[in-house]
């Protein structure tokens, strides 16, 4: 599975609290927008369309990538082997960059769904999850 960016909107942001989570694990970062979702808290988005949600691009290096994202996983919360948790959910997103459109990791609302064509990476991901939680 190619290793997908990953997309930040509030703490993992560059001069945040959590950016620590992602300190040295990327080899480039770009702003970047989240078009058809919308802030519903300070730190939750869900889909809305005709909104836009402001943040980064994290490209995180392959060396880094498995362990980064389960520390990510491990801060919002979510269920060890799974991309979905009480709060936030791990989904597959398009994203708008200057350098033009990106698909990338996001954290949202639970009820949150990748978009129907972006599933088969979720599918794959969330196989990975669960053969990396087997002994």
């Amino acid at each position: 599975m190619p290793t997908l960016p990953l997309f930040v909107f509030g703490t993992l942001r560059r001069g945040e609290c959590n950016h620590h989570y992602l300190a040295g694990a990327y080899d480039r970062v770009l702003a970047a927008r989240l078009l058809g979702f919308t802030r519903v808290e300070p730190l939750m988005i869900a889909r809305q369309p005709g909104s836009t949600v402001d943040g980064e691009l994290f490209f995180l290096t392959a060396a880094t990538c498995s362990a980064t994202l389960h520390e990510c996983d491990s801060l919002e919360e979510l269920t060890p082997g799974s991309l979905i948790g009480h709060e936030y959910r791990r989904i597959a997103v398009r994203v708008q960059t200057d350098s033009g459109e990106f698909i990338a990791w996001a954290y949202s609302r639970p009820d949150a769904d990748s978009d129907a064509d972006l599933q088969p990476l979720v599918a794959a991901e969330s196989q990975r999850l669960a053969a990396a939680k087997q002994p």
